[in-house]
């Protein structure tokens, strides 16, 4: 009996360690994180969503943040419409998380520390990337959204669609 779980738990170990390196870290807490930094004191209107969560709009002054923390279960996916006050005709939307390992480490800052920075600028929307050290624009305001990537060896001022 004791030789099958030893057995079992060198299995269970080995998923663990695959999960890690191919496969999105299902099961896990991640955040996502709204900031304003637009400038002429202008007001973010933020409203993000999933298939099975609709978080209320919320308004970020200048400098604020707007977070929100969820499990990666296999089809999780958020999605963030921003709008640029005080008439908020200027706008974007897009996937703000997406369980791929692509997407968490290529564009985000990977699990550690867990949290996928989107940062609203007068340019337009940039992520927190550890590639770059820095931010990296992805999103310009009041332009068709497609689902980016970050290419591997690029530089910060550019970015690719996905076909």
């Amino acid at each position: 009996m004791g030789k099958y779980l030893l057995c079992l738990f060198f299995i269970l170990l080995s998923f663990d360690s695959i999960n890690s390196y191919l496969m999105p870290p299902l099961f896990r807490k991640f955040n996502v994180e709204i900031v304003n930094q637009l400038e002429f004191h202008k007001i973010l209107r933020v409203h993000c969503k999933s298939k099975s969560h609709d978080f209320p709009i919320t308004y970020l002054n200048i400098g604020e943040s707007f977070q929100f923390k969820f499990t990666i279960f296999p089809k999780t996916l958020y999605w963030c419409n921003l709008w640029q006050g005080p008439n908020y005709k200027h706008y974007v939307v897009f996937a703000a998380f997406r369980p791929d390992k692509d997407f968490i480490d290529g564009t985000c800052t990977g699990m550690h520390p867990n949290v996928c920075r989107w940062t609203a600028k007068e340019e337009g929307v940039y992520v927190r990337n550890k590639q770059f050290e820095g931010e990296y624009f992805m999103y310009t305001w009041d332009a068709p959204s497609k689902i980016r990537k970050i290419p591997v060896n690029a530089p910060s001022s550019e970015s690719e669609f996905d076909s």
